[in-house]
C-alpha cells in the first residue's frame, strides 16, 4: 500500500499555498528569523497532519524546503543581502515544485 500515492486533501492544499505565499512575501529587509519561524510553523503543520492522516508520500516533498528553512534559520542573523535574496528565491522554487504535485493529486 505504500507505493499508491495519496489523494488531494483540502487541508495539505491550504497550507501548502501557505506556504508559497510565506516564501514570496519573504522580506530580506525585515526580520528574517521571526518570518522563518512563521515557515517553520507551517512546515510542522504540514508535517504532523501528514503524519496523522498516513500520507508520508506528500510530506516527503517537503523535506528539500525544511532543510533550506532549518540551515537559514541556524545562520547568525541577520545574514548578507546576498545570501537571503539566493535563499529565498530557492524557498521559492521549492515550495512552487511541491505545491504543483500536492495540488495536483484527485
Amino acid at each position: 500500500m505504500d507505493k499508491i500515492p495519496s489523494r488531494w486533501d483540502a487541508n495539505q492544499a491550504k497550507v501548502i499555498t501557505d506556504l508559497r505565499q510565506q516564501a514570496l512575501t519573504f522580506d530580506c529587509a525585515k526580520d528574517q528569523l521571526a518570518q522563518l519561524k512563521v515557515i517553520q510553523s507551517s512546515l510542522q503543520w504540514f508535517h504532523l497532519y501528514s503524519e496523522s492522516k498516513k500520507t508520508k508520500d506528500v510530506d516527503k516533498l517537503l523535506d528539500t524546503v525544511r532543510g533550506t528553512v532549518n540551515e537559514f534559520s541556524k545562520r547568525p542573523q541577520p545574514v548578507s543581502a546576498i545570501y537571503c535574496d539566493i535563499k529565498r528565491k530557492l524557498m521559492i522554487v521549492q515550495v512552487d515544485i511541491a505545491a504543483k504535485a500536492i495540488q495536483g493529486r484527485f
